[in-house]
């Protein structure tokens, strides 16, 4: 079977994840850390892809480490966006970039754990009061995609507001894993939403008050990020990827999980107690009636007593005068205290400096060899494995005989050759259709050559 984490070595991964000042980001230890991070990651998406027992999962639950994992997506938050611009500042061409790439890479494999473990409500109830920071965050992430979608940022290239031309590749980058973050935060709002009375108070108000979500989740609804118009037609974010669909009306899983976090909150009425639908919020949620048609509701009918709630408030207008009980807020800490630690090491600028020689190095054989770490740990092999595995049940499906099809139509069997060693193949890759192969060695041999295709097509 395969894995990328094994039994033996999935307890010490899980409990070497720990918290990491900013300074440290880039460190040895960090990146030890960050390997171990990015394999479970991978395991948790096998477990689940594969239907099997979700062991990741259980593990940082029992070991109470989606905490720690709120933390870490913090920690790089605020290393990307106070750090990272005075590190390009003293060099604005850094000779190798894929350093900073896999610090960013880190976040969104930090969230993705987080989306797997909360699907569950042993994951919500165990996140206990560092849910508040998770909402913080949330709330930023799919604010920050909705301004990149507002910037034509998802559209075709020649429709962009912003000059893609002159972004570097980094840049680029950094925008590529903000856009799969704010996505991956609009199902990790939805599970909180869908979970709110496993928290305290202080939660539902964070939800509604401070940072409004339903009002938000009606400009995802309405900026539709998960969905684009191109010259080969209408493409869909599914599985973290731009997909070509015949059927626009299909509902994918971003789009639903939109849906329902709205469904949670409004259809709440514990909750809602505090929200006060006051006439701007009763103009903003009624856009979602343009929204509820037919087909829609076809596919999701959960949301037909949500098509009936805003219909009665469109109808009843403004009820603003609710009374409002006094709740005494907890607030997060998370951030505030990474924030603190960085005004006692000196500021932002400081810990950029002493970064210097980590990120801007130049040092060739130095950049090889971490390189080289990196590469191992994102498990490459594995993952050509896993490509043949999953090839290879695609050959024990039952097929029609060559006789029966090929030579019954006047056709000879069309021999394929192996794109490593030339020999006759049957098998090919998984992901691109394109090359055979005779063996997993020869696939493994010619995964270098064929990786950089293989990811375009």
């Amino acid at each position: 079977m395969v894995s990328f984490v094994y039994p033996e070595e999935l307890y010490l991964f899980v409990e070497s994840i720990r918290c990491f000042q900013v300074r440290d980001v880039g460190s040895s230890k960090w990146l030890e850390v960050h390997e171990m991070i990015i394999k479970l990651s991978q395991q948790a998406a096998l477990e689940v892809s594969e239907h099997r027992e979700e062991e990741v999962k259980e593990f940082l639950i029992s070991r109470d480490k989606l905490s720690v994992l709120i933390h870490e997506a913090y920690c790089v938050n605020l290393w990307k966006s106070r750090v990272l611009p005075h590190l390009l500042e003293i060099d604005p061409n850094p000779q190798a970039t894929f350093l900073i790439y896999t610090v960013l890479y880190h976040e969104a494999a930090v969230v993705a754990l987080l989306d797997l473990c909360l699907y569950h409500p042993s994951g919500c109830e165990s996140l206990q009061d560092s849910v508040l920071d998770l909402i913080d965050y949330c709330a930023q992430g799919v604010a920050q995609v909705i301004g990149l979608v507002s910037m034509g940022y998802h559209e075709n290239e020649t429709k962009v507001d912003v000059d893609e031309a002159v972004l570097t590749e980094l840049e680029r980058q950094k925008r590529d894993l903000i856009y799969k973050i704010g996505l991956r935060c609009v199902s990790l709002l939805n599970y909180l939403a869908d979970n709110v009375s496993l928290f305290h108070l202080g939660a539902a108000r964070r939800l509604l008050v401070t940072h409004d979500i339903p009002w938000l989740m009606v400009d995802v609804l309405c900026f539709r990020p998960w969905q684009r118009n191109t010259n080969k037609g209408m493409e869909k974010f599914i599985d973290e990827k731009w997909t070509s669909v015949e059927d626009a009306a299909k509902i994918i899983k971003p789009e639903a999980q939109a849906w329902f976090c709205v469904r949670q909150l409004l259809l709440n009425p514990q909750i809602m107690e505090n929200y006060t639908l006051n006439e701007a919020r009763c103009k903003q949620l009624s856009k979602l009636l343009g929204l509820l048609h037919e087909t829609l509701l076809d596919q999701l009918p959960v949301l037909i007593e949500l098509k009936q709630f805003v219909s009665r408030l469109t109808l009843s207008g403004n009820t603003a005068n609710k009374k409002q009980s006094l709740i005494l807020e907890d607030l997060p800490q998370i951030q505030k205290e990474l924030i603190k630690e960085v005004e006692r090491e000196g500021g932002f600028y400081q810990i950029a400096q002493s970064q210097d020689g980590i990120f801007l190095n130049n040092n060739r054989e130095e950049i090889c060899a971490l390189a080289t770490k990196l590469t191992n740990a994102y498990g490459t092999e594995v993952l050509c494995e896993l490509e043949q595995h999953l090839a290879d049940l695609e050959l024990q499906k039952p097929e029609a005989k060559p006789e029966d099809s090929n030579v019954a139509n006047g056709e000879d069997v069309k021999l394929h050759k192996c794109g490593s060693c030339q020999k006759a193949a049957k098998k090919k890759c998984a992901n691109c259709k394109q090359v055979h192969y005779c063996s997993r060695e020869c696939q493994l041999k010619d995964w270098p050559t064929h990786k950089d295709t293989c990811k375009a097509i």
